[in-house]
């Protein structure tokens, strides 16, 4: 029953991995797209703080509600009122530092996390769809 554990472990391992480098590849093009087109041409500051919350999540790491005006490219103030705001439409959750109560630790609420996985595997299986294509026929894309 061991060796039944260990495969589904690997799976699963496998399904984050593959989750993660979608992730970083979505958050890679945002700073592609800023650099080329100007970061007020092609805004999304709520996208962007999914993809940072998600990938945080994947990763193991708490993210503050500080860092996220960072991430998305607004003011503090900002930042705060898209928090509460995705907040109350129960998208993320906010939380006090247990150590640190100036603080709000942000987490994606657990059925927006389940929403970015399907994404995830979604682009993730367009992107090798369309890396297969390219080997198949490069001058037919």
């Amino acid at each position: 029953m061991r060796h039944n554990d260990d495969d589904l472990e690997e799976a699963a391992a496998r399904r984050r991995h593959k989750r993660l480098q979608t992730c970083r590849a979505l958050i890679e093009e945002r700073r592609l797209i800023e650099k080329s087109l100007g970061t007020h041409l092609c805004t999304n500051p709520n996208w962007d703080m999914l993809l940072h919350l998600y990938q945080a999540e994947l990763e193991g790491f708490a993210v503050y509600q500080s860092a996220l005006c960072t991430v998305a490219n607004i003011p503090h103030s900002s930042a705060h009122r898209w928090t509460a705001n995705l907040a109350g439409r129960r998208i993320l959750t906010r939380r006090p530092d247990p150590r640190d109560k100036r603080r709000i630790t942000v987490r994606l609420a657990p059925p927006i996390k389940d929403a970015l996985d399907q994404v995830m595997d979604g682009a993730y299986a367009a992107a090798a769809t369309f890396v297969h294509r390219c080997a198949i026929d490069s001058d037919g894309i």
